[in-house]
């Protein structure tokens, strides 16, 4: 609807039309710029069946090899195809936006849990930071209003990304705090630090190990106060 004035994609972000031929919106940005000619060949599609993006046309079919948004029962869903990739690949994150109104992130984690690897010894569930840069005047003037809207003049810092979870086989689960359903829309610094991570093939940990639940409830108030501001800045430290 070209008059919604709830963005369906992002609960925090400000309304938007999801019309891919509508000017001045950011999928009629998208559109212009998956059609052109060197993004075409970028991505190795120019001889694709589809000349335009977005697509099919309409008659188009497919089918479904994994059982994802539950649309092919009867074959394998994404916890088998986690169970079987998992072990085979260096680092898998899986991510969720947390304000995400299309795809809970309950969801997403609760299917992990479902993969049924043991969490790492500390990987429960624990905050992790990303390094918030200035962005430019300029930017800030071409970019449009959905995209990064919480880019700043500012360097900030090291910044709360979301929390993480981590299992065998370096598997991960991550929120992106404010994001919605498109991370590297909404929140692209903190998709960095998730990108960085894939690609650093865990040569750093996505956020340092907690202590056991024991022995956090062994520790007076002030030994809990001062493990978990230790740890904090640890964290942080990886960012910075």
């Amino acid at each position: 609807w070209d008059g919604a004035y709830i963005n369906e994609l992002d609960l925090m972000a400000d309304a938007a039309a999801l019309d891919w031929t509508l000017p001045d919106t950011l999928n009629y940005y998208n559109a212009e710029y998956m059609n052109r000619d060197d993004v075409k060949e970028a991505l190795h599609v120019e001889a694709a069946p589809v000349g335009a993006w977005p697509g099919p046309p309409s008659g188009w079919t497919y089918t479904s090899n994994w059982n994802a948004c539950n649309d092919a029962p009867g074959v394998d869903s994404m916890v088998q195809f986690y169970q079987t990739i998992a072990p085979q690949l260096d680092t898998t994150i899986v991510f969720n936006g947390d304000v995400d109104p299309c795809v809970s992130y309950e969801g997403t984690r609760t299917a992990i849990e479902e993969v049924g690897f043991p969490e790492v010894e500390g990987g429960s569930y624990r905050p992790w930071f990303f390094d918030k840069v200035a962005a430019s005047v300029e930017l800030l003037q071409e970019k449009p209003t959905l995209f990064a809207p919480d880019v700043a003049l500012r360097d900030a810092g090291a910044q709360f990304g979301g929390h993480v979870v981590s299992y065998a086989h370096n598997l991960h689960f991550a929120t992106v705090h404010g994001a919605g359903h498109m991370v590297p829309q909404f929140r692209p610094m903190a998709g960095a630090r998730l990108l960085s991570q894939l690609l650093a093939n865990a040569s750093y940990p996505f956020a340092p190990p907690l202590p056991s639940d024991d022995d956090l409830l062994a520790m007076s108030a002030k030994d809990f106060d001062a493990t978990i501001d230790s740890w904090t800045d640890t964290a942080k430290a990886l960012v910075e």
